[in-house]
Parts: C-alpha cells; structure tokens; sequence
C-alpha cells in the first residue's frame, strides 16, 4: 500500500472511530439536564433518541456533504490570500457574502431549536413520570445562572502588538480573555505570553496559519496536524481553534487538545458556514465543544458594515435569559484601537453588568463541563437530592421549573 493509501486509511478509521465515540459522549438530554439517577430506566428510549436529534444539530449533521469541505474556489482563495492587500479582502469577501444564498437555517444572529428541542423532550419527559416538576443539576457552579468567556482570534504581528491594550482593558471590568494564536503566521513574543498568563490570561493554539490548509484534506490533516499539536504542547497551549473556522467535526475530536472552539451557535457569514445551534458546552468525543456565540466582530464589520454593539448587547441579554454561555470570538487586528476598541468597552460594560453571571476562561469551562459530566444525581429517603461524586462542591441542585428552558 502506498504512503498516501495508508494514510488515507488511517484518516478514515480515525473518522469512523470519532463516529463511534461521539455518539456515546454523553450529549443525549438526561445528560445535559442531569436528571435524577432514579428516573433513568423508565426515560431510556427517550434518551437513545435525543442523542441522535442532539448530534444532527452538535455535529452540523443537517448540513449537505458539501457543507463539510472545502470548495474548490475556496481552495484557491487561500492559496493566494496572503497576496491580497487586507481592505481588498474584506471587499471581496463583502461582495461573495452578498452573492451567496443565505440558508434558511440555522437562522442569525439567534437559533434557538435545539433550545426548544431540550425544553419539549423534558416535558414530555415528565409528563411521561407523571411529574409536574423535580430536580437537576444546574448548569454552571456556584449557583450562577449564565456563563460569560471571552476569546481573541489574533491574525497578524500588528494584532498581536495591540494585546496588552485590550488586556488592561478587560482587567479594568474584571475580566480574563484567552487569546488564541496562528503558530508560524508570524513571531510570536512568548515572554508577553508569560506576563499575561501571570496575569491571569489564556492562550491557545489557533492552527498553523490562515493558508485553509489543515482541514482542506486528509492527507494535509495528517501531515500538519501532528505539527500544531507538538508546537501547542511545547508552549502549554491547551485550548483550539481551527484557522477561519475551517473546520471537520471527525478530525478535531482526534487532536490533542482539551477543548476546542472551531463551531459557533450559528454563523452562515463564515467560509465554511453553518452552527451547532448550542448556547452550551457539549462534549466531542473526550473534548469539550465551546461554541462561540456572539457574532464576530469581522463579520459585522467588514462582511456586514453594522455597528457591533447592538446586535452583540441583544444577543448577550438573549442568551443570558436563557442560562447558556455567551464565547465572544474578537480580533485584536479590527478591534484594538479608535472607535471599535470604544465599542468593545461598550460591550464589556454591558456584559460586567449582567446579573449572576460566570466570567470564566476556556479553560475553566471546559474542565467545570467535564466534571458536571461526571456527576450524578440521587433522590433520597425523603425527597432530598444528593449529588453523588468526588468534587462536588461547586455544583448546585436546582428544581427544574425555575429554569427558562423548562417553562
């Protein structure tokens, strides 16, 4: 067989493997309500059957095949990109988002079926226990009620030059960012990444560069993939998040990482478009998914020629009525400074404001979602719940009718 042959086959038995582990990772109904342990016999072929309807959403399933791939006009667009002047880009990329047939779903900038999808399979549920109400586990620790995480894509040197700016900045509301990095797009200052992380900040690998090679096919997969994880493990780069978003479900969940942020709720404006639908964490197969789902500032900007802040407080406010976690996805090369840094002030105003809300890195997120995964929760003599598992202590029980969701 040859090296390519082989490869190929190595790539696609590691896809179907991916398959196999993603539909037993935990992300059926029961298990993102985290019901009570007595009630899962009877709700068994209730949550075999959410799974799959979970993963047709989590996993982009409702897209044609060639929503997952790269067009061949794509392809060449990234070959030559670097060529192009960054404003010419920008109308180029304006003029084919105006020239592209917007889907009919998911819709932007809110899609709230999968909401609706939770919210209906936990009444019938109950109506199927004969219960008007009970117990779960709520979503974040500590008793708060929304999740709040900023992210940074940074492009270029003179983007990378304008961290420490937004940095103090997002100090001055009470924020941490994570900030995530192209490894050989540019030079990367790693003893700034050492002062911000002594600050508090985070920092994860954001593929190799922007040339839409990683993804593009299985054997680019094989043959960079393998790089960015050995350059991410020597820097102590934890978190993901594939180059424009360019990315392939299958292959992520085999990468070396804790957590990955490649998907968004909804965006039909990126290169490669599409949404989870998901205002929370989920798992990939033993990855943690953190979805961004505030619009990016590029595609109100550049694509759309909007004013960010509006739309960005709406959907803020929206997902915090609803309990789920607002993953801003901002560059420092469009926002760091004049009126766009002003109005991501604006924004930071606006989410420092929000009641009950979790500011928390990706990192911590992702490591709070894989614990709750692990919980379970008991009914005991007397009607008393009990979570039952070391470590936790942050975790909080919550009847289920106080939840948005459930209403």
């Amino acid at each position: 067989m040859s090296a390519a042959s082989t490869t190929s086959a190595a790539i696609g038995v590691a896809r179907a493997d991916c398959r196999a582990l993603a539909m037993r990772a935990r992300n059926d109904a029961f298990s993102f309500w985290k019901l009570p342990e007595q009630w899962r016999d009877e709700l068994e072929p209730m949550i075999l059957s959410s799974e799959f309807i979970a993963e047709r959403f989590l996993f982009e399933s409702y897209l044609s095949r060639g929503g997952h791939r790269q067009s061949r006009p794509m392809q060449a667009y990234y070959k030559i990109k670097r060529l192009i002047p960054r404003r010419v880009r920008h109308r180029l990329n304006a003029a084919a988002i105006r020239a592209r047939v917007r889907p009919e779903f998911p819709n932007w900038p809110c899609e709230s079926a999968l909401l609706e999808f939770w919210g209906e399979w936990l009444r019938l549920s109950l109506a199927i226990l004969g219960r008007d109400d009970g117990w779960h586990i709520g979503f974040w620790p500590d008793g708060y009620q929304c999740c709040v995480v900023l992210t940074h894509d940074v492009e270029s040197s003179s983007g990378f030059a304008r961290i420490e700016r937004i940095a103090d900045l997002e100090e001055r509301y009470g924020f941490r960012s994570a900030w995530n990095l192209p490894l050989t797009q540019y030079r990367i200052d790693w003893n700034l990444v050492t002062r911000l992380r002594a600050r508090g900040f985070e920092f994860g690998a954001h593929g190799l560069s922007h040339d839409g090679r990683l993804f593009r096919s299985a054997r680019d997969f094989a043959t960079l993939s393998p790089i960015v994880e050995r350059m991410a493990a020597a820097h102590g780069l934890r978190g993901f998040r594939a180059p424009s978003t360019l990315r392939n479900a299958w292959w992520i969940a085999t990468m070396a990482f804790d957590f990955d942020s490649s998907f968004s709720d909804t965006d039909p404006y990126e290169p490669q478009p599409g949404g989870t639908c998901s205002l929370f964490p989920f798992m990939l197969s033993r990855m943690v998914e953190l979805p961004y789902t505030l619009p990016q500032d590029h595609t109100l900007i550049h694509l759309l020629h909007r004013s960010p802040l509006p739309i960005w407080a709406m959907k803020a406010n929206w997902i915090a009525s609803v309990g789920g976690m607002i993953l801003t996805l901002t560059h420092p090369d469009y926002i760091g400074e004049g009126r766009l840094l002003g109005a991501y002030e604006d924004l930071l105003r606006v989410l420092a404001e929000l009641p009950s809300s979790w500011r928390a890195l990706p990192s911590e997120v992702a490591g709070w979602w894989r614990e709750r995964a692990e919980l379970q929760l008991s009914i005991e003599n007397g009607g008393q719940p009990v979570i039952r598992a070391p470590g936790s202590r942050r975790a909080t029980v919550r009847r289920l009718s106080e939840h948005p969701l459930a209403r």
